[in-house]
């Protein structure tokens, strides 16, 4: 069962927003260390990994995917495969990254092998995207504060499938240029930029 509320308190520091350079840094440092001490089997850190990223990436997993129960198979899937085989995982200093690129992987080959999806690797499709930005989202206050939420979510449906990718990691999930560039397998994070520029240029012309 997916986890709900908040993580409970550890060791480890909670995720913080990125922000001043010094957050980031103390960020990625609590990641390496919980990344460090999973890898090498201690068992409080995997259930901290657990709690911490369980509910985001179902969450992700539902855009793939509108079957409920065939996401909460594939995430149980995911976390006992990282738990086995946690002893060869290379180093990370963003968990959060790490987990989405390599859950990515799983769902897609998990809506093949059961046959109920398309192929998703060219028609990534947000059949059930979830936006409802805050009032505190970047991207609500600097350029549609004015919009209604039904005439954005009308908007991205027009978008490319990346173009929409991307926007949903940037601004749903945070990830940074150099991320959405490492999980697209992008070469050089300014291709990463450029798909992202594009995209909100498109969603601009569908706004006006």
């Amino acid at each position: 069962m997916l986890l709900e509320g908040k993580p409970a308190t550890s060791q480890y520091s909670s995720a913080v927003s990125p922000g001043s350079s010094p957050e980031v840094i103390h960020h990625k440092e609590s990641d390496k260390l919980l990344w460090d001490d999973f890898t090498k089997g201690d068992e409080s850190a995997f259930i901290r990994i657990y709690k911490d990223y369980a509910n985001s990436l179902f969450s992700y997993g539902c855009q793939f995917s509108t079957d409920r129960e065939l996401v909460k198979d594939c995430l149980q899937d995911f976390f006992i495969y990282l738990r086995k085989n946690r002893a060869g995982f290379g180093p990370t200093d963003s968990i959060k990254m790490y987990l989405f690129k390599a859950f990515r992987r799983r769902i897609i080959d998990y809506l093949k092998k059961a046959n109920r999806e398309r192929q998703y690797q060219e028609s990534f499709a947000f059949s059930q995207f979830p936006v409802e930005l805050s009032s505190e989202s970047i991207y609500i206050h600097r350029q549609i504060e004015a919009i209604q939420l039904d005439k954005l979510n009308k908007a991205l449906e027009a978008l490319d499938a990346k173009e929409r990718e991307a926007i949903y990691y940037f601004y749903y999930e945070g990830l940074s240029y150099a991320q959405i560039a490492e999980i697209f397998n992008f070469s050089h994070v300014s291709s990463a930029r450029r798909l992202m520029y594009r995209g909100l240029s498109h969603l601009r012309k569908c706004l006006r």
